[in-house]
């Protein structure tokens, strides 16, 4: 027997006989272990489990990961994960970003920088003070002493 490209679609399903259905060469399935407590190799039966909402419920699957910030530091941080989800980050439709503060707070840096370039695209004076090298030193230095101000008053 040929090996098939998608060989979990032909894996029956030992209870009900039942073929698996193929997963669409368009996604992705991810498996890992998300629960730092969990014994390889002595899996826990659970029977009382009905639908997904159960499972997340009972296993409270969270992951400890560590990030690099624009610094180049290491930010350790533990996602916890409570429905599907959120594991999702893309199209608005996760919680991923949200449910991580290191992610916010990164995802914050770029909405604000986005708005500052925005706003530059679409103002003639600012982008004319721009062109020039002498009008955007000042700028700068401006900007800096704005900055220095607004440190200094935390």
């Amino acid at each position: 027997m040929a090996i098939k490209e998608n060989f979990i679609s032909m894996a029956p399903d030992e209870e009900s006989n039942a073929k698996v259905s193929p997963i669409d060469n368009n996604k992705t399935l991810l498996m890992d272990q998300f629960t730092a407590d969990a014994e390889p190799g002595n899996p826990e039966l659970v029977e009382d489990i009905q639908n997904i909402g159960d499972a997340f419920a009972h296993f409270q699957p969270k992951v400890e990961v560590d990030f690099t910030d624009e610094n180049g530091d290491s930010v350790n941080e533990t996602l916890h994960f409570g429905e599907i989800r959120d594991f999702e980050a893309q199209g608005g439709k996760g919680r991923l970003v949200e449910n991580s503060a290191f992610l916010g707070g990164v995802k914050k840096k770029i909405d604000t920088n986005a708005k500052i370039r925005k706003s530059i695209e679409q103002s003639r004076k600012l982008r004319d003070i721009l062109k020039d090298a002498g009008s955007r030193e000042e700028l700068k230095e401006m900007l800096q002493a704005m900055l220095e101000e607004l440190e200094s008053a935390k």
